[in-house]
């Protein structure tokens, strides 16, 4: 039997899931098993969402992490990698401007059996 479940909360995620789906924007950033991205992010977002979860060793009442920026809008969806203008890389601007980021839409790429992730080098961690 499978199920689909559609959710922010990462806990349930770990806890029920074989496989993962993680979406930015209307589009696929990332997909694997559970351990691989939980163990091994490859995409910045799924790292921001990550870094995000509470700990139960931090200092109560202290602020989360968050991503900085927002999701674009429906009119501002970009051709290119969605996630680029939150993301921290010191050639962003670079990308941002260039023709690829326009008209090219990154292709999903396998770094290691069953985990995919979107081809951007300003998306991708450095895990890969």
């Amino acid at each position: 039997m499978s199920i689909i479940m559609i959710t922010h909360d990462l806990g349930v995620i770990a806890e029920t899931c074989d496989d993962v789906v993680v979406m930015y924007a209307g589009r696929i950033a990332e997909r694997g098993s559970v351990e691989q991205i939980f163990d091994k992010p490859a995409h910045l977002y799924t790292q921001g969402l990550l870094d995000s979860i509470p700990k139960l060793d931090t200092v109560p009442k202290t602020r989360l992490n968050t991503i900085e920026g927002m999701v674009p809008g429906l009119s501002e969806m970009p051709v290119g990698a969605r996630f680029a203008p939150r993301a921290k890389h010191p050639k962003i601007e670079e990308y941002l401007a260039s023709e690829a980021f326009k008209t090219v839409r990154p292709e999903l790429i396998e770094v290691e059996p069953g985990h995919w992730v979107e081809n951007c080098e300003f998306v991708r961690t450095n895990n890969f």
